[in-house]
């Protein structure tokens, strides 16, 4: 979950309503596009986008009357949970990203077709001249590498 998935999610704490959190994300994404002079970037960008997303979903659940309204402690926590998952989630993208560089060719190459252009085994099979058995255990291996190689990593970075 990116900036924007905590955004979402931390929008949809507020205010209970998926349309409502539709709404909100706009109001949210004019107003800081607006006042993006204003931000501070010392600051983390999230935390200010989340604080206009707080202010913005707290009006619109006091307009429409649509939801019990969250106590200010519990909003607050949320928006600092939201941020902490993000800043981990850009983390474990930067260590996975550098993994994948460790690939060897062919399993990047193969990787990249599965995920990047979405293709499924049989048509990866089809493409590389390959059984759908082989692609299958490279894609595990491959899965298997990036598993062990991202958890080293962020263990590592943490350490």
């Amino acid at each position: 979950m990116g900036a924007q998935g905590s955004l979402r999610a931390y929008v949809l704490s507020i205010v209970r309503d998926f349309h409502l959190m539709e709404d909100v994300l706009q109001e949210v994404a004019v107003t800081a596009w607006r006042s993006y002079g204003s931000y501070d970037p010392s600051r983390s960008f999230l935390a200010w986008v989340l604080g206009i997303a707080r202010n913005k979903g707290i009006d619109v659940v006091r307009a429409k009357k649509a939801s019990v309204l969250l106590p200010d402690d519990v909003i607050h926590q949320l928006a600092q949970d939201a941020s902490v998952l993000s800043e981990e989630m850009i983390e474990r993208r930067k260590a996975l990203a550098g993994c994948v560089r460790k690939l060897t060719p062919t399993l990047r190459f193969i990787l990249h077709l599965r995920v990047d252009e979405n293709l499924g085994v049989q048509e990866i099979s089809s493409r590389e001249g390959k059984s759908p058995n082989a692609v299958r255990k490279i894609l595990a291996r491959a899965r298997a590498f990036l598993a062990e190689c991202t958890g080293r990593t962020l263990t590592l970075g943490a350490g």
